[in-house]
């Protein structure tokens, strides 16, 4: 087990951007991997205003947080750190953006792209259980999620 100095835990919330049948995801330059926009809760701050101000943040944009879909918790290693996440995903609604042009990243170390939801293994989604609640959402399958990459012991 490592000690609690190369441990981290994070609680993150994530939007569920559509438009038609494709999904906005979030890449960091230099990441073989892309993960759904948003962001790290902080103290003092509900989880829907996180999302909404990481939005803005990592967008310059205004966003619609809508129903709460599910969680995903997921491990891994990085950098000789362990690392522990909760990722809440809600539906999102950015009405100034569609899937016909990539959005602008404010942040110089991510860029943002359009997916097809076919294609979310190809672009290696992850936390890639993100991946079955997005498609129950598109399928219509009532109720929230959870999932996780941990296997129960």
């Amino acid at each position: 087990m490592p000690s609690e100095k190369n441990e981290k835990y994070h609680v993150l919330a994530r939007g569920v951007i559509l438009s038609e049948k494709y999904i906005l995801v979030a890449h960091c330059i230099g990441m073989d991997n892309t993960f759904l926009p948003g962001g790290h809760v902080e103290f003092r701050e509900g989880i829907r205003t996180t999302l909404t101000r990481e939005i803005l943040e990592e967008l310059g944009l205004e966003s619609e947080v809508k129903e709460y879909l599910g969680a995903v918790e997921a491990d891994f290693d990085l950098e000789e750190i362990y690392h522990q996440e909760i990722n809440h995903l809600f539906k999102t609604d950015i009405p100034t953006i569609n899937h016909l042009r990539n959005p602008e990243s404010k942040e110089k170390h991510l860029e943002f792209y359009w997916i097809h939801i076919d294609e979310m293994e190809a672009n290696n989604l992850q936390p890639y259980p993100v991946r079955t609640i997005i498609q129950n959402y598109i399928n219509q399958e009532s109720g929230s999620y959870f999932e996780s990459t941990f296997k129960d012991v």
